[in-house]
């Protein structure tokens, strides 16, 4: 038996929610400088599929919903022969913290119905299988901790992110890699002009896939898998990704701020306006579907682990930062980067920062981790705790959560910044010759209709950027961050392996 040690950095895992955002721009400028309006919100949802020079260089499948300034592009980016990459679901969003009268120092209405804007981004990414053992983890007094509890149990004395040789882990047998090349089935569309919703159905799926690493008792190490240890015979993610654009009328913040010179000096919540705009929502619905894993005949409780990166990032202008200083919403949405909920056996848990997160294996109680900005949910992930085992429909998983890290920085020219939480965690499966799950992730937005060409000018000179002043910084500053990385989420794990 072999203790796995995770090293991974606070910053490939943000270079990871960057890379994200890079592709989604780069993808999405385009539709944004040439789209015209459309006369149904229906129009807005197109099928798009190309390749991208992030996630190791793979192909993806894209619903995007840009229109005008209004972007939102979400999809699942993955690998091929030519290049292999893990399976990525990805949503990018221009986001509304609210409307705004800006006045001078005396009271005056320079323009009403400013928009304030962000970019979001909110994705999952899948970069390896586990197979542990629930045995738990021997401690010095010469009990276990942690047996049989349905979780992937570690003891460390720093964060999961961080080397320390003195950690202990639960017995693992086999690794496989899910930085690879995938087939893409064909794609089914379903239009529902009643519910005003259109419906993706596609598998991406890996056959006979051999297993990265497997522990060797022999020689006390883990070696690269042969022949001899078998293969899985299918990997498979099932998508059903249905996607809705409806004009609706909603209540949205509104705030009285006041600039002088260029700055924004104050600011003062002046309640609620409603807006007609147009929301659209995505939810990718994937099955998990493995069938064939030669689980370890000696082990004791044998699981299953799909670990993935849940990542949220929001790029904010300078001049939206500055409002953020001079508004209380820096208090509620700490940096502006919004807040992530879940619970725990302690009950409802609210995280503004890494810190906030369980360094330790953590059973999530309830099925679902959301996101949420200062007024409006932004990403939930969800899933059921119910997953079919050979044919068995009412085995019990279980999702983890065992390590989180944030990170922020400054545009060079000091015109923006970005700020990502990543969140490392699993599903945690029975043995089984076939595993069946349906998680699901869910990104939407609301798109405004606020103001007119000339209040958009205006907006250039009082607030300081149009959404392409976000693009633009957005993609310089992760362009020159790409250039400096050197692995993704998914070329650390497995990281380094330790008896």
């Amino acid at each position: 038996m072999v203790y796995i040690v995770i090293q991974m950095k606070g910053a490939i895992i943000s270079t990871t929610a960057m890379a994200m955002a890079a592709l989604m721009v780069m993808s999405c400028f385009t539709a944004v400088v040439s789209a015209a309006p459309e006369s149904d919100p229906m129009d807005r949802i197109r099928l798009e599929q190309g390749t991208t020079n992030e996630f190791s260089k793979g192909s993806y499948v894209a619903v995007n919903c840009t229109q005008g300034w209004n972007v939102a592009w979400f999809g699942v980016v993955y690998g091929t022969e030519e290049r292999p990459a893990p399976i990525t679901i990805v949503g990018m969003n221009l986001r509304y913290l609210g409307g705004a009268d800006v006045k001078d120092v005396n009271g005056n209405v320079i323009i009403s119905d400013v928009p304030i804007p962000i970019v979001t981004v909110f994705g999952q990414q899948m970069f390896g299988l586990i197979e542990f053992d629930d045995t738990g983890i021997p401690t010095f007094f010469g009990e276990t901790y942690g047996a049989r509890n349905g979780l992937f149990d570690f003891t460390t004395k720093g964060k999961m992110f961080e080397s320390d040789p003195t950690a202990r882990y639960e017995a693992v047998y086999k690794y496989v890699d899910l930085n690879r090349a995938w087939t893409l089935s064909d794609i089914k569309t379903t239009v529902d002009y009643g519910n005003q919703t259109k419906r993706y159905d596609f598998s991406l799926y890996a056959t006979n896939v051999s297993y990265s690493k497997v522990w060797n008792p022999q020689i006390m190490d883990f070696r690269a898998g042969n022949d001899a240890d078998g293969s899985v015979e299918r990997i498979e993610f099932a998508f059903h990704v249905t996607a809705s654009a409806k004009e609706v009328t909603a209540e949205v913040p509104y705030y009285s701020v006041t600039v002088n010179n260029g700055q924004i000096i104050s600011s003062e919540k002046a309640g609620e306006k409603n807006y007609t705009g147009i929301s659209t929502n995505t939810a990718f619905k994937y099955d998990h579907i493995l069938d064939g894993w030669d689980f370890n005949p000696e082990a004791k409780d044998p699981m299953l682990m799909l670990e993935n990166g849940i990542i949220y990032a929001v790029f904010i202008p300078e001049k939206v930062e500055e409002w953020y200083n001079a508004q209380f919403v820096r208090s509620n949405v700490r940096g502006g980067s919004g807040t992530m909920t879940y619970f725990t056996d302690e009950g409802e848990q609210v995280a503004e920062q890494s810190d906030d997160v369980p360094s330790e294996a953590t059973l999530l109680t309830k099925d679902r981790i959301t996101f949420q900005d200062n007024w409006e949910r932004t990403g939930a992930l969800t899933w059921v705790s119910n997953v079919t085992v050979d044919g068995m429909e009412n085995r019990m998983m279980a999702y983890q959560v065992h390590g989180a890290d944030d990170w922020s920085q400054m545009s060079e020219k000091g015109d923006g910044h970005v700020s990502a939480i990543c969140v490392l965690g699993g599903y945690i499966y029975p043995a089984g010759e076939s595993i069946m799950h349906d998680p699901a992730l869910e990104v939407g937005a609301f798109q405004l209709d606020m103001g007119t060409q000339v209040g958009g000018l205006v907006f250039v000179a009082v607030i300081g950027l149009l959404v392409i002043g976000v693009i633009v910084m957005t993609g310089a500053v992760l362009v020159r961050h790409r250039m400096r990385r050197r692995h993704d989420i998914g070329g650390r794990v497995p990281p380094a392996y330790r008896p």
